[in-house]
């Protein structure tokens, strides 16, 4: 075999043995080229390390997909609790807190009252012939006649105040920091003049009056329960003395109940 000299240096030719290819000399470095074998075996790593890469992907991907479905159940449960919460403690058709919620607002309420030598009262209100109303308009109406009191009365206590649906179309508020009876009984006049005016529902001018016993511990009762009996009690006297309200309905626009 020959060789030809070159400015880089000498190059070998006709190298043709089996497996052996031709030398580059490159800078002074002589490197061979890859083999058939070398190839085969990079290509076989190669396809090893995509297998490896495309499991780690999917590992990848089911680790994601597991951390989703985590967050999201974490989600449901958490508004799972809230929603329980909620109707444990709050009115589902007017939003209002419900008695347990009350309770727990009040035994706060006296134990702030003891310590600052402050009045608690509780206002026991019922809304005259409600049932005429369901009778004659339906439920639906009641229910909204309901959210419409709700309302109202949220917007005329005070922010510290506590207005609860006890039950049916009674209502209990609670009116904390009081130092006598006597801003109780102008918490309860303001309250009534608010829930006399007209309420319109479906078209219909509904009139409907309240009756309101007003309870302060300890000036009439003392704890909780004999508190809101004081209350009840004062309402029904005052349903009783009040004259009765229209048993027909009017033919104006203005229905009264």
């Amino acid at each position: 075999m020959g060789t030809r000299a070159s400015n880089g240096g000498a190059v070998a030719l006709g190298a043709t043995q089996s497996g052996v290819q031709p030398l580059r000399v490159d800078g002074g470095v002589c490197e061979s080229a890859p083999t058939t074998t070398d190839l085969t075996e990079l290509r076989r790593a190669l396809a090893a390390t995509e297998l490896r890469f495309g499991a780690a992907l999917r590992q990848l991907d089911r680790m994601r997909r597991r951390e989703a479905l985590r967050k999201q159940e974490a989600a449901l449960l958490t508004a799972a609790v809230a929603k329980a919460r909620r109707f444990a403690y709050y009115d589902e058709l007017t939003g209002l807190p419900n008695r347990h919620l009350l309770l727990d607002r009040f035994k706060m309420a006296a134990a702030s009252a003891v310590r600052h030598d402050q009045h608690v009262a509780l206002l026991f209100l019922d809304l005259d012939r409600f049932k005429h109303v369901n009778d004659t308009f339906g439920h639906s109406v009641g229910d909204e006649l309901l959210r419409q009191v709700a309302v109202r009365l949220v917007a005329c206590i005070r922010a510290t105040d506590t207005a609860c649906r006890y039950g049916g179309d009674e209502f209990v508020v609670l009116l904390p920091e009081l130092s006598g009876k006597e801003g109780a009984v102008v918490a309860a006049d303001h309250i009534r003049t608010r829930l006399a005016a007209p309420y319109l529902i479906d078209g219909a001018k509904i009139c409907i009056t309240t009756s309101l016993g007003v309870a302060v511990n300890p000036v009439d009762a003392h704890g909780y329960d004999d508190l809101l009996r004081a209350a009840d009690l004062g309402m029904y006297r005052d349903k009783a003395r009040r004259p009765a309200a229209p048993s027909m309905l009017n033919a104006a626009p203005a229905r009264a109940y």
